[in-house]
């Protein structure tokens, strides 16, 4: 390795470690891996709190610059007015301190638009790194109709500028990214939710205190509850769970966690909520439950997804076959389609399932989580030398 860095990157996003956030995450395991490359990092970010899980990491990489949060509570309207200033501020002080070519990630919402119209203007080399998608998620939420003027604007800005290179979750969300560009844009695929840092440590082969009878199929839906996510996936299941050979473990937070924490007052038989569980434990659960509702494809692709199969663990996916993170983990999947019988589809799988069916389906997928981790280092070395190539080094 050179002593003089190769490229120089700044990467901004709202979160960073020790914040606990899979986002802030994915940007500090990126870090990690430039420093070690002869690259410069420099982080841009918020002292804002997530309020959910994630791990801290060992290392925490990356020149950090931090600005002043705007609004962490739960109002709708002050949120969007914080995350419209947040998002400024970020990319005018990455705009300032940058030395290379700026990673532009989508937290706060909106961060995408600012980095369009003042990168672009100042001809600031910049890459997109596409978690959340803005601002289609205002309409995947149903906040704002794709109809209404507000939203158009916004939705053309947010696609008038475009940057020098992407940074995509899956192939079917990059090409939802380049026919909204209408531009072939240089594109790598890194989906987010494994993060090479923590490999080691994650190999943990401890059995967790929660896990007190290995008779019973262990099933837990771990992360974040929010408008992309289905309750009735969760309350379908706590409806035909089978306490006597089956346990649910619930780990929710964010936008609809209260609703699922009161509907399990009076059903506490075959269910435990904690508070929170490393990634390393995600393995000893027989089945991680994901969901996606089909309003939020292309938008945002659960990491929770990519981090359980990364683990070796099996997965029951409520969603639609018509996206990345089906399309990348069905070998380790199984799938409730959203609809009509959905529910029904869930009844029989409770019904049916047990730890032969789980292990031949955990032994299909056993090459995954290798082939996964090979995937995301070479998507490292990728976007690595995207970066030399948009500055000419």
């Amino acid at each position: 390795m050179e002593n003089k860095s190769e490229v120089s990157v700044t990467i901004v996003n709202r979160y960073y470690p020790p914040n606990k956030s899979a986002i802030a995450e994915a940007a500090n395991d990126l870090a990690i891996f430039l420093v070690e490359n002869g690259c410069q990092v420099k982080i841009v970010h918020t002292d804002g709190d997530y309020p959910g899980g994630g791990e801290t990491g060992k290392k925490i990489k990356g020149e950090q610059h931090i600005i002043s949060s705007f609004y962490n509570g739960q109002n709708k309207i002050l949120r969007l007015i914080g995350n419209l200033i947040e998002g400024f501020k970020l990319i005018r002080k990455a705009q300032k301190i940058n030395d290379g070519v700026i990673i532009v990630m989508t937290n706060p919402m909106l961060l995408n638009v600012w980095a369009g119209f003042i990168l672009n203007r100042k001809k600031t080399p910049w890459i997109y790194w596409s978690m959340d998608l803005y601002p289609e998620g205002f309409a995947s939420g149903n906040l704002i109709k794709k109809s209404n003027p507000i939203y158009k604007y916004f939705f053309r800005r947010a696609y008038l500028k475009k940057p020098n290179g992407m940074i995509a979750l899956g192939d079917i969300q990059a090409q939802y990214l380049k026919d909204a560009y209408k531009k072939d844009i240089s594109t790598v695929i890194l989906p987010c939710g494994v993060f090479l840092n923590n490999a080691k440590q994650e190999n943990n082969i401890a059995i967790p205190t929660w896990k007190t009878d290995k008779t019973k199929i262990y099933l837990g839906y771990i992360g974040n509850l929010g408008q992309a996510h289905s309750i009735e996936f969760i309350k379908w299941t706590i409806d035909h769970l089978q306490p006597k050979n089956q346990h649910l473990m619930l780990v929710v937070y964010g936008a609809k966690a209260h609703i699922i924490k009161e509907y399990i007052k009076d059903k506490k038989e075959g269910i435990t909520l904690l508070d929170y569980m490393p990634r390393e434990e995600l393995k000893h659960l027989d089945i991680n439950m994901v969901s996606l509702i089909s309003e939020w494809i292309n938008v945002c692709v659960p990491s929770k997804m990519v981090s359980a199969v990364h683990q070796g663990s099996a997965v029951l996916f409520f969603g639609s076959k018509d996206c990345d993170s089906w399309q990348d983990h069905k070998d380790a999947s199984w799938l409730i389609e959203e609809g009509e019988n959905a529910e029904v589809q869930i009844k029989a799988f409770l019904n049916t399932i047990s730890h032969g069916i789980i292990q031949e389906k955990k032994s299909n997928a056993k090459g995954l989580p290798q082939e996964m981790t090979k995937n995301t280092l070479k998507a490292y070395h990728g976007i690595r030398e995207m970066g030399r190539k948009i500055i000419g080094s």
